[in-house]
């Protein structure tokens, strides 16, 4: 299997905010043969709704929206294959997918100083029908987060659904590339000069501008999740099954 020449983008609508429009010209100019879809808010309900009626029910009961945009990347690289990212993310040269059948991105990286391994959900690259895709849906199907405010969408849908089931089923994967944090997800770049170090590194192909358009700042349950993480607090609310984590030094 190899992954299809296809890009995949979603928005709410057609129209794409001007403040990601170079980030979204980026993905095309280095992907110049590959098609490009954006996906609205509209398509996603209805192709969920048409293809996968069984789980409709359980997605549209996802109780936020962001939650149904998690799950829907999933869907598409299950079903059809080929390059997602978040339209904040911006390639600086071509990337080589090679014969993977499935790319993906530390985000958080022990091997670079982080406390822990977190694979990134912002960019993915697969080949369709990878068991990879049907075992996060699969979690999710079992284990749907409830409505409560203090649900951690990172963890119910986004990355921790990815790194929970790579975790505890890579053994059985085949054609997985799993990247080194600084090739696809160097974070925090502080301004230009940082920035050129990366470009220039020759190991960088892309970054995650990461501006959190679903997060609502204003709210007192994304305010007290803020609060919490940096005092060490924990917050009464769902919480999938605990993710099995790589021991340092383990291989990947």
């Amino acid at each position: 299997m190899s992954i299809p020449k296809i890009i995949h983008q979603l928005w709410k609508t057609e129209r794409i905010p001007a403040r990601w429009r170079e980030a979204v010209r980026s993905v095309r100019r280095y992907h110049k043969d590959w098609e490009y879809r954006l996906w609205t808010d509209a398509d996603i309900d209805a192709y969920v709704r048409t293809q996968h009626p069984a789980f409709y029910r359980t997605f549209a009961g996802l109780p936020r929206h962001i939650m149904r945009v998690d799950v829907f990347r999933y869907i598409l690289m299950q079903d059809i294959g080929g390059l997602y990212c978040d339209l904040d993310y911006e390639f600086v040269r071509p990337f080589d997918y090679g014969d993977s059948e499935v790319v993906l991105s530390l985000e958080y990286d022990e091997d670079y100083g982080d406390d822990v391994d977190q694979i990134a959900n912002y960019v993915l690259a697969s080949a369709a029908g990878h068991e990879l895709w049907r075992d996060i849906l699969a979690s999710i199907e079992a284990n749907p987060p409830d409505a409560d405010p203090a649900v951690d969408v990172c963890i119910a849908t986004g990355p921790w659904a990815v790194t929970r089931a790579y975790y505890a089923n890579c053994g059985r994967y085949s054609g997985v590339r799993l990247l080194p944090k600084p090739v696809l997800s160097p974070r925090r770049i502080h301004g230009p000069r940082e920035r050129k170090l990366f470009v220039n590194s020759g190991i960088t192909h892309g970054f995650h501008h990461g501006w959190g358009s679903w997060k609502d700042r204003l709210s007192l349950a994304y305010l007290k999740r803020k609060v919490g993480r940096r005092m060490g607090w924990s917050w009464k609310g769902w919480a999938p099954p605990a993710p099995p984590l790589r021991p340092r030094g383990e291989p990947r």
